[in-house]
């Protein structure tokens, strides 16, 4: 069964590099090899897509979550976290299977994983009703803090970061590592209706913006599983 590591303002180590604001929680064995991945993402990545074709299983380290030190609301339960946990846990496994089976024991053709979601920052459902009880909102705010080619979006409170490495299972060797920051938005009609209604509902749901970024980080694995193959 997997565990929830919730780990509470713990103070940040310094490390080397920058990674644009955000402040690296330790949790990688290797950062010096992160670059910006450029093409219009955010992300910071390292691989070798030589190294990674060998391997064709995966064994998922327990997935650990930290609080974001400056978030307003620290008392979650943590069986909300299990549960978080559990789900992108699950979220994995469904994306890279059947293809590349989940396992329990290292070989050599098997590829550790070892995930943490850092600076989580919960939606806070309370709040969403205030502004989504008026649709039309987002006129006045298109654009405010919104990242760069999402006009139309408007920044929320739900945030979520991962720092993640793909190890050999034998030698623990990084042979790929990633950080990325997904910060929610209230409606993204830019994107279409269709994609407008689905935020504007979930923004009345603690924890929708993380599953969805979760979904999105599932299906990163699988997409770069598939193309060092």
């Amino acid at each position: 069964m997997l565990l929830v590591a919730a780990l509470i303002s713990i103070p940040l180590t310094a490390i080397a590099g920058q990674f644009g604001d955000y402040k690296p929680h330790g949790f990688l064995s290797d950062y010096s090899r992160l670059k910006p991945e450029g093409s219009g993402s955010d992300a910071y990545v390292h691989r070798n897509p030589q190294q990674l074709a060998k391997y064709n299983k995966l064994m998922i380290d327990r997935i650990k979550i930290y609080l974001k030190e400056d978030a307003e609301s620290k008392e979650i339960d943590p069986a909300e976290l299990k549960e978080l946990v559990d789900y992108f846990h699950k979220a994995i496994v469904e994306s890279v299977s059947p293809k590349y089976p989940v396992v329990n024991e290292a070989g050599p053709d098997v590829l550790r994983l070892r995930i943490a979601i850092t600076d989580l920052v919960p939606n806070k459902p309370k709040a969403s009703v205030v502004t989504l009880a008026v649709p039309l909102l987002w006129l006045g705010e298109a654009g405010a803090g919104a990242k760069e080619g999402d006009v139309g979006s408007t920044p929320f409170v739900g945030e979520a970061t991962i720092e993640m490495e793909a190890m050999d299972s034998v030698s623990s060797q990084q042979i790929a590592a990633y950080i990325e920051t997904e910060t929610a938005k209230k409606y993204e009609w830019s994107k279409g209706i269709s994609e407008g209604i689905g935020a504007y509902t979930k923004a009345y749901s603690t924890w929708a913006y993380t599953r969805k970024a979760m979904d999105d980080w599932a299906k990163l694995i699988r997409e770069r599983m598939d193309a060092t193959q």
